[in-house]
């Protein structure tokens, strides 16, 4: 549920004054703070009794976010100290224009049999 802004919340009470008048609105104001306050109650009773039920199940699952939590954030402490490094990694796959890999450089070999490169046009 999102949280209203000031602006929301001075909206709604003019509305409110408005429909309900200045006489009934402090008694309209204590009601729904009232029944606020019973609906956290209950909602505070079903989320114990919850996890009183599951406990046992949720238990080694709740130890083990926290054993990954813990280890994630001494990576990213590790991680934040090391040095910015930039890696240059050779082309691989990319042949120098005009080489063949398939021709072994023999006599019966010859530029115009060959066929084009990618990136080469044909002559």
């Amino acid at each position: 549920m999102g949280s209203l802004g000031t602006g929301e919340i001075l909206f709604i009470a003019f509305v409110a004054l408005i429909i309900f008048g200045p006489e009934r609105l402090p008694e309209i104001a204590r009601k729904a703070g009232e029944l606020l306050a019973k609906a956290r109650a209950m909602t505070r009773g079903v989320t114990e009794a919850i996890d009183a039920e599951y406990g046992e199940v949720t238990a080694p699952i709740k130890d083990l976010k926290g054993e990954y939590d813990a280890a994630l954030g001494e990576m990213k402490n590790a991680a934040s100290s090391l040095p910015d490094m930039s890696i240059d990694m050779p082309d691989i796959g990319l042949q120098a224009a005009g080489s063949d890999p398939r021709s072994s450089g023999g006599a019966g070999d010859s530029d115009a049999d060959a066929s084009p490169q990618p990136g080469e046009e044909a002559s």
